[in-house]
């Protein structure tokens, strides 16, 4: 059976405007589905990078705390090394002490510096029963003072304890270069983990100038002082505290005004000081009440 003409033309017209009606919701899906398509993405992408930025920062401070922890233990190795040394000494020594070996063997030293024992020294020959630094050919020092380079030490470095006096003559301690089986002079350059370089000094003569010392002072106790201290010149014979040392023994002493400014700007409470510079201090005191305010 046929249809008729204007039947079959209207079912076709029909069918178009469907499908084209169609078309534009279809469109719009697919914008939709590819603006879901390149945020997911774009998401993934911001996940991506702060993953492997967490990981680099991770990587960087890992490896920070790994070298500090390798200085760390270079450091306590190379303790362990210069006091191991100094104990191996005593026991080679033996229980025959003499005069000679009654202190360290000193290796490196200057006479212009007396508290120095020894430091790191290429071609070490220190007296027996000293042990060798095993220091290599390479100062610690810089080439050109003037210009210090980065891994170089100063001399103001040196002395930052002040035991080096100014005019003293100082040679920077040479490196002692490790290895993995420990300190070598002279070893293949590709076999060096570390290196460090010391310097020993004698700290047993030295005053803590925080307690040491008393001021100048001449004549005798007060008559029939109430309570009776000990007399003032008893307890500077006895020295019973760091206090009564006496600074005018040092080698290099300083003077009797020297030793009441020194006195004076320290114990500015205690010894009754009323001068507002620091040039004029006085101990006009009792010797007595003056003891007491120092500190019998």
């Amino acid at each position: 059976m046929k249809l008729p003409r204007s039947w079959a033309t209207g079912f076709l017209d029909s069918a178009r405007n469907d499908i084209s009606s169609m078309a534009p919701r279809q469109s719009a899906a697919r914008g939709v589905a590819l603006i879901i398509v390149l945020a997911f993405m774009a998401l993934l992408t911001g996940l991506a990078l702060a993953y492997f930025s967490h990981t680099a920062a991770d990587r960087q401070l890992a490896q920070a705390s790994f070298h500090d922890a390798s200085a760390d233990m270079l450091a306590r190795s190379a303790l362990d090394i210069i006091v191991g040394s100094l104990k191996r000494e005593i026991t080679v020594a033996g229980t025959n002490v003499t005069q000679a070996n009654i202190q360290p063997q000193r290796s490196g030293d200057h006479a212009s510096i007396p508290n120095l024992i020894r430091r790191s020294v290429r071609d070490d020959t220190i007296p027996p029963p000293g042990v060798s630094s095993f220091a290599s050919a390479v100062s610690s020092g810089p080439v050109d003072p003037a210009n210090p380079k980065r891994g170089e030490i100063t001399r103001a470095r040196w002395n930052s304890h002040y035991l080096i006096p100014p005019a003293a003559s100082f040679t920077p301690p040479d490196w002692v270069l490790v290895t993995l089986q420990g300190p070598n002079a002279a070893p293949p350059p590709g076999d060096v983990v570390g290196r460090y370089a010391f310097a020993v000094y004698d700290e047993g003569g030295l005053l803590d100038m925080n307690l040491a010392g008393f001021p100048t002072w001449a004549g005798s106790s007060a008559d029939n002082p109430d309570p009776t201290p000990t007399p003032w010149q008893v307890n500077v014979g006895r020295k019973g505290t760091i206090a009564f040392a006496d600074l005018g023994a040092l080698p290099a002493a300083p003077t009797s005004s020297q030793m009441n400014k020194i006195v004076g700007w320290r114990n500015y409470g205690t010894t009754k000081q009323t001068a507002t510079s620091f040039r004029r201090f006085s101990f006009q005191l009792d010797p007595n009440t003056q003891q007491d305010a120092g500190g019998s």
